[in-house]
């Protein structure tokens, strides 16, 4: 029959097989071997029987005590022989007292931090090794990325030099003259124009979209080996990957992208704007701009916000594998997390830094071949040289050259990536993995949100992230949906819109199309914001987009839906009071001043409702 033994690394109890009695099996918790004994079970000694002549004399009184089990002493639970602490209690079965490291243990209600150092590098390394499925995924959805992107550049080449005329001789330009006729053999068709001019841009946006895909499978992918870990599982679960939801999870990255460092470049972009104005006052006014943006102070500060935002990844990615995600979008809460458990970051960063040398190496040895190859062999430019698709005008490095498909530099492009891609993947679901353990010993630390529960009041982060997705949603796009929404809610709402559109052909006509364009578009921010709110807030989901992304919702004090004068004022107010929303954070009903006035709160929905 089974064993039970207990690991002396982690404390764990778990059953071995009989079989296993004399050898060494590893804990299923932390992999350390574990010695299962070897004894034989105890024979039963032979009881003499009492006073023949009695009653009693043919029962053994000893048969009534359960001489198998073992209980505990103090909560009299029945524990394993193996047994050092009871597992109810965690009381030690042979002092009676709860051991000064148990006590420690359960005042971190957790896994013991300092295991992840020991584990860290073994466990992600058979992580890895064990689902290898996921990486050739990766890879080859990084060689279709890819090949997408080599004929999207070949499409837009083939356009060019496709419809693109010969350009006229000089006789040719005498002969035109003032005939359309002429002029027209020899005009360059829009497309291909377009291409000529702006072709780089056009790429680099296009390309944009393209690594959207790889981007949401990396999210994807990373998320689901942190959720495995957290787990404890050593094989993750099956992935397939869809185009459509790749695509979607790269634009929520995207988005992050925009959201998580905003508040921070909110206050530093100003700032180095006014340190730039400094340095070419200082220098006299002969500091070109581009250098004026090149100084030390300015590269210091740079340098500072990109290393802040580079430590909060792993605490970003450990609160986006949660239900709840909402800590990972601000970067003020992941800094300060990541300031909390600076050593594991490090540690961390150091197993990142280490994974990359081997993908960082492919590519910078793909670069010096492709440069010697391109230009010895070949006698053809480095493939850098063609991103800014100057080929489409038939010129490189000065030198003319007949219009072809660089076959050769878009190649050593092409198959630099796609073979560092291949080691790329490896390192990245090495990393990851290591990011899941972190998440696993340290989520006593990360503030972990797993769950919450219906009319809990809502924290400053909660609302504060879902401000920055709705400011961002009003800035972007509300000038331009709100006008539609009020045309179709009512007479008054058409109203509206046409005082709307109104106002905006007025500022136009006075101030041209770009200047009119952008002073209607800041005259109507705050109109489309109070009515966004105010909408939104009174609806059936008693929430905006932010408020509906982050999972909580606008009530009265006792619960009800709000109506729309109660919402509409509190729009309005939010909007005058906006900057003491902080205040939030320091009442006892969590209210910022608006909803002390609208006589709001604002609460989470609760997850049975999210779900």
């Amino acid at each position: 029959m089974p064993v039970k033994v207990r690991c002396r690394q982690c404390e764990k109890v778990f059953a071995a097989p009989d079989r296993a009695r004399g050898k060494r099996i590893r804990c299923p918790e932390c992999r350390e071997p574990v010695k299962v004994p070897s004894g034989k079970r105890k024979v039963e000694a032979e009881t003499e029987s009492a006073d023949d002549d009695s009653f009693f004399s043919s029962l053994d009184l000893s048969q009534a005590e359960d001489a198998t089990a073992r209980l505990c002493p103090k909560c009299a639970a029945e524990v394993s022989t193996e047994a050092r602490t009871c597992p109810h209690c965690h009381v030690d079965l042979q002092t009676g007292t709860v051991s000064s490291r148990m006590q420690k243990r359960l005042r971190r209600k957790g896994p013991d931090p300092a295991l992840f150092y020991k584990t860290a590098w073994a466990d992600s390394w058979r992580f890895m090794l064990s689902n290898q499925r996921l990486v050739f995924q990766t890879w080859i959805v990084n060689i279709f990325i890819v090949t997408m992107q080599v004929l999207m550049v070949f499409v837009a080449f083939w356009i060019v030099i496709t419809f693109l005329p010969p350009l006229p001789d000089d006789a040719q330009k005498m002969a035109m003259g003032d005939n359309a006729e002429e002029e027209e053999k020899f005009k360059v068709p829009l497309l291909s124009e377009l291409l000529l001019k702006n072709g780089f841009n056009i790429m680099s946006a296009m390309s944009a979209f393209i690594y959207m895909i790889i981007t949401g499978w990396f999210w994807t992918m990373a998320v689901q080996i942190v959720r495995t870990t957290m787990s404890r599982k050593s094989q993750a679960k099956r992935l397939s990957f869809q185009v459509v939801d790749s695509l979607a999870n790269g634009f929520k990255m995207y988005f992050w992208g925009v959201i998580f460092p905003l508040p921070v470049l909110v206050v530093a972009v100003p700032a180095i704007i006014l340190m730039a104005g400094g340095s070419t006052v200082l220098s006299g006014g002969g500091l070109p701009q581009p250098q004026a943006f090149q100084t030390v102070p300015i590269m210091i500060v740079g340098g500072a916000i990109g290393l802040v935002i580079a430590l909060s990844i792993p605490s970003a990615l450990a609160h986006m594998a949660q239900k709840h995600t909402y800590r990972a979008w601000s970067l003020p809460l992941m800094a300060i997390t990541s300031v909390r458990n600076i050593a594991p970051t490090l540690y961390l960063g150091l197993m990142g830094l280490i994974a990359a040398i081997l993908p960082v190496a492919v590519i910078g040895g793909g670069v010096a071949i492709n440069f010697y190859v391109l230009k010895v062999a070949f006698n053809t430019p480095h493939f850098l040289a063609w991103t800014p698709l100057s080929t489409f005008e038939g010129a490189t490095e000065g030198a003319a050259v007949n219009i072809s498909f660089p076959w050769e530099a878009v190649g050593g492009y092409a198959g630099t990536i796609i073979v560092a891609s291949l080691f790329g993947a490896y390192a990245l679901i090495f990393w990851t993995r290591a990011v899941g353990l972190y998440t696993y010993y340290f989520q006593q630390r990360l503030g972990l949100i797993k769950g919450t529960k219906p009319g809990e009041l809502a924290g400053f982060w909660a609302r504060y992230v879902a401000v920055l997705v709705d400011t961002v949603i009003v800035a972007v796009v509300g000038c331009v949906f709100e006008p539609v929404e009020l045309w179709k809610m009512n007479e008054k709402g058409k109203l509206v819109a046409v005082l709307f559109g109104g106002l905006a052909v007025s500022l136009i006509t006075q101030h041209g199309f770009g200047r009119g364009l952008a002073l209607s578009y800041l005259a109507l921010l705050p109109i489309c914001g109070i009515s966004y709110f105010a909408r939104s807030e009174c609806s059936k989901e008693q929430a905006t987009l932010g408020k509906e992304a982050v999972g909580i919702m606008v009530s009265g004090l006792n619960g009800e839906r709000l109506t729309f004068s109660q919402s509409l004022r509190r729009a309005i107010m939010k909007i005058l009071l906006g900057v003491l929303s902080f205040v939030a954070g320091f009442t006892p009903r969590k209210q910022a001043p608006h909803d002390v006035v609208a006589k709001t709160l604002v609460v989470f929905r609760g997850d049975l409702d999210r779900e």
